[in-house]
Parts: C-alpha cells; structure tokens; sequence
C-alpha cells in the first residue's frame, strides 16, 4: 500500500463518526484556518505548506482559506501539536521526534543512521514504518495527511571544524527536545542543550549554545551561518516532520471536505519533496559563498561512535525498530 493509500484509509476512519451539531458549513459560508510551523517563512517547508493552502482552497471552490503562521508564532512543537490535538489549531507540522510525548516509538526514525540514504528514508515512510507512525498518531487525535522530509542533519559550531568525535568534546550543542538526540550528542563527548526550535538563534547570538545540528537548508534559511559557520556533515540522521490534522477538527467538516484535506495534503507531500532537492543545493552553494566551513568528517568513527545509542534505545522502540531498513 503506498503513502496515499494509506493516509486516505486512515483519515476517512478516523472521520467516520458524526460530527457534532452545529460545525457544518452553510452555502456560501468560508471557513479559516491555521497551519502551525515552528520554522522561518524562507524554508522549502513553508513554501509547500501554502501550496497546500491554495490546494485547499481549490479542492473547496474556496470555501476553506488556511493562513500558514510561520517563526513559531503560535508555540514551539509541543505546544502547537497539543493545541491540534485538542482542536485550537486546525493543522500543524512537527518534527516526529518532538512527538515522542505521546508515544516513544514515534522517536525511532532519530536513531542515528537509522536510513542509509533519502530514498530508504522515503520508501520506509511509504512503507509499513510510516503506517504504523500514523496509527499511533491517530490514537491521540491527530491525523497525518503527509510527511515531509527534512533532509540529513549535521553538526555546525563557532568554535573549530568537526571532522572526529573527539573534535566535539566540551561544545554546547542544541538538539530537539527527545531523548535519542540528546544521547547521541553526549555520546560523543558535547554536552547536548534541548530546546524549542524557535529558540536556537537568540542562544546562538548570546552564545548560550555553541551550535546546534541540522540540515544545511535549515542552517542556511534560519540564518545560523553568521553564528556557528563551522558546518560539519555528519549526516547522522535523517529529519521526518508530519503535516498533521485535529482528529476533533476534521470530524466536525463535511465528507467532501475532509476528502478535499487529505488530497490537499497529499499533493503538498509531493511539492514538499521537490522543494526540498531543489533547496538543497542551492543552500550548500549558498553557504559556501556566504562563508560556511564545509567540512567532511570521519563517518565511520561517528557511526562507531554512535552505535550505543543505537543498541541502548532499540527496546523503547519496540516493534516499530523492526521496521527500520536493517531491522533496528
């Protein structure tokens, strides 16, 4: 069953049951919604958020307009999702290791080297490792239209080029609020600062965290570069955000629209892709040119390095560690 089928299986389940009074749309009425996204405005992922929101407003004959609220304004990650759970906020992207609240499991794809390459990554999200993360999503009230690929992540710093393990001991590094990152930046001798997304620049600027680690894309559109400019490709993980869906929200809009939903989301998963390639490159050349120190590191020593993490958390995951390419 491939991703599509998936998520239209999914959703249409969880909107089965009777909306409750009151929360159907009249003729001629509009609807407006918000789609939480902690990252800037000049990131891939927003620009294939608002071509699900003209999707939406096509699929709909323009009866439902979704504003995109960008730079974390309504929350960090586990503030915005709770508030799609509970039916505040209608959508949301987050990061699925910051959804590892809910449910542990959800936090497997962060293992390091979890994916060999993007297309592992991509056809395990497709595959029966996406499925499952959905189903458990869906049993806390959110549904996943789609996912998004974030990339690979790498570790960037203001204090010196990383090329070994040994290089990071003794830096500050700000990681996403789940305990596999944390753990892998321990692990290799840095000492791991947790914390929201929409927090990382003001901590680079007052030199509270010495860097951070991220994709290249987001390192460059977040405006990080000026800050840490030494970028190390590490690769150590591959980054899986999900455009989710208030269960409560959807349950109360019409069949069609719900139909409508799902397809907008699908087809933003396909322009989020495309974005993504193409971002990519031109944000590496990108740094080059503003005064990144790109460097390439010893991969086998951080896979060495690394493979702790791996052995110690594989039983949090549980069943879905068999679902990883290798089988966790």
């Amino acid at each position: 069953m491939d991703r599509r089928s998936l998520l239209l299986l999914t959703a249409a389940g969880l909107a089965g049951g009777c909306a409750p009074p009151g929360t159907s749309t009249g003729p001629g009425s509009s609807v407006d919604v918000q789609l939480a996204e902690p990252v800037q405005r000049t990131s891939p992922m927003v620009t294939a958020e608002h071509y699900f929101a003209e999707q939406l407003a096509e699929l709909t004959d323009g009866r439902y307009r979704l504003t995109v609220m960008p730079g974390g304004v309504l929350g960090d990650d586990n503030r915005v999702t709770e508030m799609v759970r509970t039916g505040q906020v209608a959508f949301c992207k987050t990061l699925m290791a910051n959804l590892t609240a809910y449910d542990k499991r959800l936090g497997v794809a962060s293992l390091p080297y979890a994916f060999a390459s993007r297309e592992q990554c991509l056809q395990s999200l497709d595959g029966d490792l996406g499925k499952r993360c959905a189903a458990i999503l869906a049993e806390h009230g959110l549904v996943v239209l789609t996912y998004f690929y974030g990339g690979d992540r790498s570790i960037y710093n203001r204090i010196r080029p990383i090329r070994t393990p040994a290089d990071l001991k003794g830096l500050r590094i700000r990681v996403p609020q789940n305990i596999v990152s944390i753990d892998m930046i321990n692990i290799l001798g840095a000492d791991a600062v947790p914390m929201a997304t929409n927090d990382i620049m003001s901590a680079l600027q007052q030199k509270l965290v010495d860097g951070a680690e991220n994709s290249i894309v987001f390192y460059v559109t977040e405006q990080h570069l000026p800050y840490a400019p030494h970028y190390s490709w590490t690769r150590h993980q591959h980054a899986v955000d999900a455009l989710m869906v208030s269960q409560k929200w959807l349950n109360e809009q019409p069949s069609g629209v719900r139909d409508a939903i799902v397809e907008a989301g699908r087809l933003a998963g396909e322009e989020e892709l495309r974005l993504w390639a193409a971002a990519t490159d031109q944000k590496t050349d990108l740094a080059s040119r503003q005064g990144g120190l790109l460097e390439e590191v010893d991969l086998a020593a951080f896979r060495a390095a690394l493979a702790p993490v791996i052995r110690s958390h594989r039983g949090t995951f549980g069943d879905l560690a068999a679902l990883l390419p290798d089988g966790g």
